[in-house]
């Protein structure tokens, strides 16, 4: 069965005039990055959301958007605009009561106007940051725009907001989308159960690595469009970016993410903000595909967001990008390549390496099917009676100080996370943990994904299982 199409809102404008702060306003979410300089949101940020009509759900997708006449990306950004338009039912336009009309505001509505959009979509102006009702006057000079409705808000303050969303859905309703009969599965951000969280929703795939190793290439190669914007410039990508993936039959969220750089290259304002912004989409996702550069090679700052990854209990990929680069090197091929990432991150040597060439689309064909294996993997739960007799007959391998080991058992499965029952927490050697873990993948599996082990005092012996 197919699922119907969800009433898409686009929110546009030019920049700096509050679209992302609007955005995060309307899916009550600090989803799109938010900064004073002009042109932080570049490619779109999508976001699917619930709104409400009486006690009925209203689920919906927004759509934030780069600003349209700015310095920087100004074509790449007026195309990705273009689109998010072409997949809107409702626009809005965002403009700045603070500033006043300006010459910008009049060019961008009237080529809104000229280009037919008013007669396809409707177009709802919200003349942002009029705080309060003494400013209301300064606003109307915008209603020469010729846009109807227009409401003035002030989204930082969650001013005006009802009436402007009530207008979106009344304009949705006009269209024939309707609230839903019953509660919607959609999961908001902020639900910390572990079981709900990762059952009900699509699994998130983080792209992270150093600035311009080809992560937003890499997502446009498997949407076949160019979704992210992209260029030689590092740092293109500034906010962590959304886009739906079908993979071997099944969907993925892939998360494009800004480069991150060492901090002493990390320049001060949105920079800062923009590494915040990725590790926080690490954090969230169920795996990370760590790419790297298969020119110029691994570097000190490969291995530390490798660290990143593992301290945060994400699975992960290790994926050599522009392996195209290297086709007439004949000293050197993927064999000496994987030897050399084993070696200089030995700490991921559970994670698989993938070899590809995002520009040229080769070496991710059987992507999705990978992801379905670590991640299937990831959820096994592995029965207490089980796990406890298979440590007991593996201890004694590595043993050297003697650790007695009672009651073991599964903790949690995001990542998968064990606990041991001993009588001596500090009796048990490095050399053992190490066995223990690597026995268990032998045993069990858990590809790409991180294991955490950890070893606790027993308290009351004479209730736990005897040998």
């Amino acid at each position: 069965m197919q699922t119907p199409k969800l009433p898409t809102l686009a929110i546009i404008g030019r920049p700096n005039v509050g679209k992302s702060t609007l955005f995060n306003r309307l899916i009550r979410q600090r989803r799109a990055l938010v900064h004073d300089i002009p042109g932080v949101t570049r490619d779109r940020i999508e976001r699917e959301t619930e709104w409400s009509i009486g006690d009925r759900p209203f689920p919906l997708r927004l759509i934030d958007t780069g600003g349209i006449g700015g310095e920087v990306f100004a074509d790449e950004i007026k195309r990705q605009v273009t689109i998010a338009l072409s997949e809107a039912d409702v626009a809005i336009l965002v403009l700045d009561g603070r500033a006043g009309l300006l010459p910008a505001d009049r060019e961008l509505a009237q080529e809104l106007l000229s280009s037919g959009l008013g007669s396809k979509i409707p177009v709802i102006a919200a003349v942002n940051k009029v705080d309060a009702e003494v400013h209301e006057e300064a606003a109307n000079e915008f209603y020469e725009l010729g846009i109807d409705p227009m409401f003035t808000i002030a989204a930082e303050h969650n001013r005006g907001i009802d009436d402007l969303q009530a207008a979106v859905l009344e304009a949705l309703q006009k269209q024939g989308y309707e609230p839903l009969s019953s509660p919607s599965e959609l999961i908001e951000e902020g639900d910390e159960s572990e079981e709900k969280e990762y059952v009900a929703r699509t699994p998130r795939i983080a792209v992270v690595g150093r600035p311009n190793v080809g992560k937003s290439t890499f997502i446009n190669a498997l949407l076949g469009q160019e979704r992210m914007i992209t260029s030689p410039i590092a740092g293109t990508t500034t906010d962590a970016v959304d886009s739906l993936v079908m993979l071997g039959g099944k969907e993925f969220l892939f998360v494009d993410t800004a480069g991150i750089r060492r901090k002493s290259k990390t320049e001060q304002g949105v920079e800062v903000l923009s590494v915040v912004q990725s590790k926080k989409a690490i954090e969230r996702a169920d795996l990370a595909i760590l790419v790297l550069d298969g020119e110029s090679g691994i570097t000190d700052q490969d291995e530390k967001i490798g660290g990143i990854i593992e301290e945060a209990g994400c699975s992960v990929v290790l994926a050599v990008n522009k392996w195209d680069t290297q086709r007439r090197n004949r000293d050197f091929d993927q064999d000496d390549a994987a030897k050399r990432i084993r070696e200089t991150m030995r700490y991921l040597k559970y994670a698989p390496i993938l070899f590809m060439s995002a520009k040229e689309g080769e070496g991710f064909d059987d992507l999705g099917d990978l992801l379905q294996d670590i991640l299937h993997q990831r959820q096994l739960r592995i029965p207490t009676h089980d796990f406890t007799e298979w440590v007991r007959k593996e201890a004694p391998i590595h043993n050297p100080r003697n650790a007695k080991f009672f009651l073991c058992h599964q903790a949690g499965r995001h990542p998968p996370t064990f606990v041991c029952h001993v009588n001596d927490p500090e009796k048990v050697h490095f050399s053992l943990k190490r066995h223990l873990v690597n026995a268990l993948r032998e045993k069990w599996g858990y590809m790409g994904t991180p294991i955490k082990l950890l070893f606790v005092e027993a308290k009351n012996r004479k209730s736990l299982p005897r040998k």
